[in-house]
């Protein structure tokens, strides 16, 4: 029997489990993510000869701040246009980002390179919405959904750095060939879009009494809520407080080889989506929190390592780890979210949670680098393990608090 679910403040009405959908929402993710991890991987240095002297990591700032930012456009979205056409219009932004990007570097043009990665950022935070859709279409086991669309992301984290930035020289100006590959990526992800079977959109207006959505603040007042935003928004900023400068510190701070730093960095894209089956059963079977806090305690083992020793080997163990860290607390932080939510009130919390997430990482982004150069990489790593128990305490509090 079909179920009913609702997607904020308009009513979804969702089929029973989709498993082809879920399949094919992994596949446009993948898409999407090979996209920006190559963007990543390469875009302070496709901007390096045009940026002014310090700011060539702003674009993928602007690309994060986007992110977040767009999140507050996707409610309206999904009720002007339903669940395709919104999705359509992210694949279609994502498109003229690209665009943007190769008439930047043929241009030499800054400006215009940021713009192209900002409206990559706006682009990306509609497929990151992929995750709590797919609860919609297999709404048996919302854990196995979510992680079968981040499983996505491993094929995206190889094909990204992989064969993406490979692309370098594929035309006669530098890097333009990787942003004119992405921008094809990005019709094959329209092609899966239009493939999946999305619940249609109707009208909430004769909602009872019980589906009627609470006020915004009052959700976020709640526990169990504010404990999976403050998750999802920790697993950014944990990872990005570690990550971010890691290719810096491995060349310049240790004298590590730009390939073994471009390798490292490719096995950690790989470890943030690889245990995503894994995780789904583990949140299946044990519970949100418990994945969660086992994330927790990765965190500080990452940080332990790296503070102990600076080999490569102890990068590459240490930024894998980090990924497993991500993703047991971005993917549990996602079920626990999608758990104490009334069905009418997905949408307009959802949006809030994600804008507060990347709005988030963007700013871990910008401060970590500055951070490493003021206080020094050890001294950073017990700043993590420091961050890492304030967010278990957090969580615990929470968890002793029930709902109102």
């Amino acid at each position: 029997m079909a179920k009913d679910v609702e997607q904020g403040d308009p009513k979804v009405t969702s089929p029973a489990d989709d498993w082809t959908s879920v399949l094919l929402l992994s596949g446009a993710w993948a898409c999407a993510f090979s996209i920006f991890s190559s963007a990543v991987a390469t875009l302070s240095l496709a901007v390096d000869a045009s940026a002014p002297n310090g700011l060539e990591t702003l674009p993928l700032s602007l690309a994060l701040i986007l992110q977040g930012v767009a999140n507050l456009v996707l409610p309206i979205c999904k009720r002007k246009l339903g669940l395709k056409g919104t999705y359509f219009l992210g694949a279609s932004v994502g498109i003229v980002a690209c665009g943007l990007l190769v008439l930047g570097c043929f241009l030499g043009d800054f400006s215009t390179q940021c713009i192209g990665s900002a409206l990559l950022g706006f682009s990306l935070s509609f497929a990151q919405n992929y995750r709590f859709v797919s609860v919609l279409l297999l709404p048996s086991n919302p854990a196995s959904a979510v992680s079968a669309v981040l499983f996505g992301g491993v094929l995206g984290s190889l094909l990204g750095p992989g064969a993406l930035a490979q692309a370098k020289d594929l035309l006669e100006v530098p890097f333009a060939g990787i942003y004119l590959l992405g921008g094809c990526v990005f019709v094959v992800s329209l092609v899966l879009i239009a493939c999946v079977k999305f619940p249609p959109v109707v009208s909430s207006a004769g909602s009872s009494d019980a589906e009627a959505p609470r006020a915004l603040c009052r959700i976020l007042r709640q526990p169990s809520c504010f404990a999976a935003i403050l998750t999802m928004a920790s697993s950014y900023s944990i990872m990005l407080l570690l990550m971010a400068p890691t290719p810096v510190v491995m060349q310049q701070y240790y004298n590590h080889g730009y390939v073994p730093t471009t390798l490292t960095m490719m096995g950690h894209m790989f470890c943030m989506f690889a245990p995503s089956p894994l995780t789904g059963k583990l949140v299946s079977r044990f519970g949100s929190l418990k994945v969660i806090q086992s994330g927790l305690i990765l965190a500080c083992a990452t940080a332990i390592i790296l503070w102990l020793e600076n080999e490569l080997w102890a990068f590459m163990v240490a930024m894998g780890l980090l990924g497993f860290t991500w993703n047991f607390m971005f993917l549990g932080g996602t079920v626990l979210l999608n758990s104490c939510l009334k069905a009418t009130e997905s949408l307009k919390v959802v949006a809030a949670a994600d804008c507060t997430v990347f709005l988030t990482a963007a700013a871990f982004t910008v401060l970590s680098m500055p951070l490493v150069s003021n206080i020094g990489w050890p001294e950073t790593q017990i700043a993590t393990m420091s961050m890492a128990v304030a967010v278990a305490l957090c969580l615990g509090v929470a968890a002793a608090v029930r709902d109102v």
